[in-house]
């Protein structure tokens, strides 16, 4: 990890800019060494197509040091690398396991890892095979009823009330609260990724995330603004063909070779953007290790079950009689809303920060045209005052009666409105 050594089987050659350090997987094995994560679908840098990465960091190799030795440098624990152990929770890296290194061949007891990460080893799979294999884990056993299996996951049935419409839905997310797995997933195009890659919790089930935060506390709302961020001019609009964009090494060199001037027009920009996101606290899971609620929303109705799989960095998510509650309206606003509250994403700040408010007070001095006739009307000067946009009622008097006599010919003055000034900016 540290030399930047990048190994791959079957070996291939990889394309000029790609860095494995930079990848999502990467980063999240390596900020939670002790489990196993499972990333988001994503586009596949070569072009295969949606696929999933299961990854794991390689820990420094044990040392041979003595139970006496560990006892000395901690009589409790937690115990540093090298020391045995009973459980995670004994070691300073929170990982203990049985070594298969020749030095420790006859020894039969578990013991802690060392705290420094040497690497990160990693497998990708197509996010099709992902998708069914764990479906097909997560459906129903035999629980003594004729229809154990109408009740598995994606499957439609009989709402409690005896009609028509609900379903169990049955879904795998991450620590940030992204979804992994979800029917619309499979069918959605591979170039869409929009459609597939950290989708939220929030953006599919609104009710049940909104409960997960701000009742149960489960996702810790994180937000800070990027002075950094990428907008588009135009909206996104998803790739129709992978057709011109290089695949493999040679294609690439040769892009780089002949690619010729770089056009003058650009889709994307920098700009400031409200960056949301969500981080999960599993010490506010129960002493059962799960969380259940009754849920009745704008967006659906139903029974969830959530809860952890061990050392790893993903969640369940079933939800029994599942039903969508439809609007009188043809959008269901309320719907949206409540979606929107809780999804992830970078969301553009487009009248800039409170920091950057314009202070009220005006520095530039004021300075008004004199009127022609200041004892037939008095009009106060006032600039820039969002606070005095709209006139006095006596203001408005004088100038209406003033126009009047300026405007009368039977009076004989002259139809002249020089020198006639209002406070309004």
């Amino acid at each position: 990890m540290r030399s930047g050594v990048f190994r791959t089987y079957p070996g291939h050659r990889s394309t000029r800019l790609y860095d494995a350090t930079t990848r999502a997987w990467f980063k999240r094995a390596k900020r939670d060494p002790t489990k196993t994560v499972i990333s988001n679908a994503y586009m596949d840098s070569a072009g295969v197509g949606k696929i999933i990465t299961i990854s794991q960091a390689v820990f420094e190799g044990l040392p041979v040091i003595s139970q006496e030795e560990c006892v000395r440098k901690s009589e409790y624990g937690p115990w540093p690398g090298g020391c045995e152990c009973k459980g995670d929770n004994e070691c300073i890296s929170r990982r203990c396991y049985m070594s298969g290194a020749a030095k420790f061949a006859n020894d039969l007891h578990p013991r802690c890892a060392t705290e420094r990460v040497e690497a990160v080893t990693s497998l990708d799979m197509l996010y099709n095979d992902f998708y069914h294999q764990t479906v097909q884990i997560m459906e129903s056993t035999d629980d003594g009823k004729k229809d154990y299996k109408k009740r598995g996951c994606g499957r439609a049935y009989k709402c409690p009330d005896n009609n028509w419409g609900c379903q169990t839905r049955c879904y795998l997310f991450d620590n940030e609260g992204y979804i992994l797995t979800d029917d619309d997933f499979v069918s959605a195009n591979d170039l869409d990724e929009k459609k597939y890659k950290e989708v939220s919790l929030g953006k599919k089930e609104g009710e049940i995330m909104k409960e997960l935060v701000y009742k149960y506390g489960l996702f810790v709302r994180k937000e800070y603004v990027d002075f950094q961020g990428t907008c588009t001019i135009t909206p996104y609009t998803p790739k129709v063909t992978l057709s011109g964009i290089p695949m493999i090494p040679e294609e690439q060199d040769d892009y780089y070779k002949f690619k010729g001037p770089i056009p003058a027009f650009s889709n994307s920009y920098g700009c400031i953007q409200d960056v949301v996101h969500y981080e999960a606290d599993n010490s506010k899971l129960k002493e059962t290790g799960m969380l259940t609620g009754n849920i009745s929303g704008p967006c659906m109705s139903g029974f969830y079950y959530v809860t952890a799989l061990p050392k790893t960095n993903l969640f369940v998510l079933v939800i029994e009689n599942w039903k969508r509650n439809s609007s009188d309206k043809i959008f269901n606003f309320n719907c949206k809303i409540t979606q929107s509250l809780v999804t992830s994403g970078a969301f553009r700040i487009i009248n800039g920060t409170c920091s950057a408010r314009e202070d009220e007070s005006n520095s530039r001095p004021q300075l008004c045209p004199l009127l022609k006739n200041e004892s037939l009307v008095n009009v106060t000067c006032d600039y820039n005052a969002s606070n005095k946009l709209a006139p006095r009622w006596w203001e408005l008097s004088w100038c209406l009666f003033y126009l009047l006599l300026m405007s009368a010919p039977g009076l004989g003055f002259r139809s002249s409105t020089r020198g006639l000034v209002s406070n309004t900016t």
